[in-house]
């Protein structure tokens, strides 16, 4: 920052104490403010969206590789038991029910790992077909619009400056009108300094009535700019999960037809507490 712009700076700094202590008279616009509190709602709400849209894309990846981990699990413990170990461990059960055990055993085994096999294949073409329009018709979009933002804010920040430049003008020349000197070069310093004035009103009301006229107009837009992209955003969720159930739902017929009926039924709870009460009896 140059000397100048140092000093104008601390010049700023004294006046929006003395505004603040009441010393200055402070220029109001309501209608700007107005406009500025909506542009600020604005873009408080679209920088937000735009964080929680990322978030939902990388939350859905981490589901997706929860599911994976959890995949990768139940396939290993349905394959840790060789089948030695299988048929020890079955023969400290009821003999009845002994081949009834291991056949499951298989069964799960191999739908396991199909399961597992069908998650890998869900994680690498869903997320895929979901993320590329993803990141085009939805984060990019909303990106683009949020990047306009920084050159609005400078604009509101130069129109600060120039109100703060035109009120400390309007107080000098205030107490200049009030309290007239005697001196020779009284009329011409007032004369220097009421231009000065008109300048700094000038320069702060050329800003000032831009920023009025755009920023409702930047407001405005919003529905329009945005619409697409909801739109995008309902279609591609639709999309991934109805991918996501087809992708799923072929395991369904080859589930376990009396485990379907018990669960239906409800007498899978009295199987599972069968089990347990089997596994209470092994003799360990």
């Amino acid at each position: 920052m140059s000397w100048i712009g140092i000093k104008k700076a601390i010049n700023r700094a004294g006046t929006q104490v003395m505004l603040k202590t009441g010393h200055i008279e402070q220029t109001i616009d309501k209608q700007y403010e107005f406009e500025e509190k909506r542009y600020k709602t604005l873009e408080t709400n679209s920088i937000k969206l735009q964080k929680q849209l990322r978030n939902y894309l990388e939350c859905l990846k981490l589901m997706t590789n929860s599911q994976i981990n959890v995949s990768e699990a139940l396939s290993s413990f349905y394959g840790v038991a060789d089948a030695a170990t299988a048929s020890a461990d079955a023969t400290a059960v009821d003999s009845v029910d002994t081949h009834k055990v291991k056949s499951e055993e298989v069964k799960f085994n191999s739908l396991c790992q199909e399961y597992h096999h069908t998650l890998l294949k869900l994680n690498s073409e869903c997320i895929s077909n979901f993320e590329t329009p993803y990141n085009q018709t939805i984060l990019n979009s909303i990106a683009r619009f949020n990047s306009y933002y920084i050159e609005i804010n400078e604009a509101i920040k130069k129109r600060n400056n120039k109100q703060l430049d035109y009120d400390a003008m309007k107080n000098k020349l205030k107490k200049l009108i009030e309290k007239p000197q005697v001196d020779s070069t009284f009329d011409q310093r007032l004369v220097e300094i009421n231009q000065e004035t008109n300048d700094a009103e000038k320069l702060y009301l050329e800003l000032n009535d831009q920023l009025k006229s755009e920023l409702p107009k930047l407001v405005s837009l919003r529905v329009g700019y945005f619409d697409p992209s909801f739109e995008a955003f309902v279609k591609l969720q639709a999309k991934f999960f109805n991918d996501s159930f087809e992708v799923l739902n072929g395991l369904q017929g080859k589930l376990d037809a009396r485990t379907r009926q018990d669960y239906i039924s409800g007498k899978l709870d009295k199987r599972i507490d069968e089990v347990l009460d089997k596994m209470r009896a092994l003799e360990l």
